[in-house]
């Protein structure tokens, strides 16, 4: 039985310490009388989201500003959305059926969706603009500069972009247009980076971007025309900032730029101490700029790297550091899959193989564990102290497993809410801390 595990690690514990052990276990760990609960534990919400929303194999999962929740599901080959009351939203049916695997996505604050499939490729699709509707687009515009005066560009040419992106050149009328086929191509889910394109050879010129596979990506939480993404094959993070490249009028009347990614730079590359890339596997951002990120290679599991700007270069220290931050410690994970940061910068590991969420606080230090039963028997003991016995109160934390098999995404949304994905169940299960319950003492919805 478990509980004789326990009993005897007890008992060695304090036999190790010239102790005599004296406490009533219950008969079952399912005896809730025999417990008293701590201050603060991760409590299931249910319902569990399973099949029955249409889930099989859901990979990856992330809150976008408006409270929309997004799954990456690669057993469907489809991104779902749901309310997060885990209504099934309609709107965004161009994100099922997918032609491409999903295995990552995020949403930035300009409503875009970023999607990757594990190749050197990444993919945009912008919800406000399906949400108004395109109803034209320049198709040639009017550049000036002072010197050379005007020149007339089809904005379905290179030289369009290399004209937008030349300060010395200004963009001083458009004819607009409705090329019906490059409308539909930007309403549909598209290739927003893909690193087999020769425009990005130049900038990458220390590694083969066309070689590159993408294991995850995080957009950045705040107006910054930018996002990152972690390239498994070259162990290393990549920033990829936006270009623009087509001017739309939506039917409200709104003019918007759409953009493609271009390689930027390599933030950090690889190695085995902190701050460097081995075997990278899930990313993500907070509201200060830092970068989280969770690996399965040697040495550390997971990483805080912080941008840092002097002049027109930045460098991306490590923030976490080993013998300061539990989160350093070896051996503390085995398989991370996946990294998350809420608003408060605690930051959720998805400890893969042991089937458990760790949570850490700022500054890194431990705080709780999610997805794990944890039971706290209170008991009493004698100690020996010389010839006397003192009999003291303590308590004994005991961890049950098992309920989620292999939790390979974690996120977490405004109101404290963390979102697990189990793959290999097709369920997605939300936790709660027990410090935030409604008046019936359930966990809020």
């Amino acid at each position: 039985m478990k509980l004789n595990k326990y009993f005897l690690i007890f008992i060695m514990i304090f036999a190790a310490n010239a102790c005599v052990e004296k406490m009533q276990l219950p008969e079952s760990l399912a005896d809730n009388s025999e417990f008293v609960a701590g201050d603060t534990t991760y409590l299931l919400i249910q319902p569990v989201w399973d099949g029955e929303m249409g889930l099989q194999s859901p990979v990856e999962i992330s809150i976008a500003q408006d409270g929309h929740v997004f799954v990456a599901d690669t057993g469907t080959k489809s991104i779902f959305v749901f309310s997060q009351n885990g209504e099934l939203l309609t709107g965004f049916e161009e994100l099922q059926n997918l032609s491409i695997t999903p295995i990552d996505v995020d949403i930035d604050q300009k409503m875009n969706i970023y999607f990757i499939d594990g190749t050197q490729k990444i993919y945009i699709w912008n919800q406000y603009i399906n949400d108004i509707g395109i109803e034209e687009m320049a198709v040639t515009g009017s550049f000036y500069n002072e010197g050379a005066g005007s020149v007339t560009i089809d904005a379905f040419s290179e030289e369009w972009s290399t004209y937008l992106e030349d300060d010395d050149w200004s963009l001083e009328s458009v004819n607009w247009g409705t090329p019906q086929d490059v409308i539909d191509s930007l309403l549909a889910p598209h290739v927003f980076y893909d690193g087999a394109d020769q425009i990005h050879s130049f900038n990458d010129i220390y590694y083969e971007s066309a070689t590159s596979s993408f294991s995850g990506l995080s957009a950045t939480r705040d107006e910054s025309n930018y996002i990152y993404a972690l390239d498994y094959t070259h162990n290393r993070i990549i920033r990829f900032d936006h270009q623009r490249t087509h001017l739309l009028k939506l039917t409200n009347g709104d003019k918007i730029w759409t953009h493609r990614g271009v390689f930027k730079s390599s933030v950090s590359e690889s190695g085995t101490g902190a701050g460097t890339v081995n075997e990278p596997m899930g990313i993500d951002v907070d509201y200060s700029g830092s970068i989280y990120y969770a690996q399965t290679g040697d040495f550390f599991s997971v990483h805080k790297i912080r941008p840092a700007t002097s002049g027109t270069y930045t460098t991306y220290p490590a923030v976490f550091q080993q013998g300061t931050n539990d989160i350093m410690d070896l051996f503390r994970f085995s398989k991370p899959a996946d990294v998350a940061v809420d608003n408060n910068q605690f930051v959720y590991v998805a400890n893969t193989e042991e089937q458990e969420i760790q949570v850490f606080d700022s500054d890194g230090q431990f705080f709780l564990k999610a997805g794990v039963e944890t039971f706290t028997i209170d008991t009493t003991m004698q100690i020996l102290q010389g010839s006397d016995t003192v009999v003291v109160d303590t308590f004994i934390t005991v961890e049950e497993k098992g309920f989620l098999i292999e939790p390979v995404a974690v996120t977490v949304d405004d109101r404290g809410i963390v979102y697990i994905c189990d793959t290999v169940t097709g369920r997605i299960l939300r936790y709660r801390l027990s410090n935030q319950l409604d008046e019936d003492l359930q966990p809020i919805p």
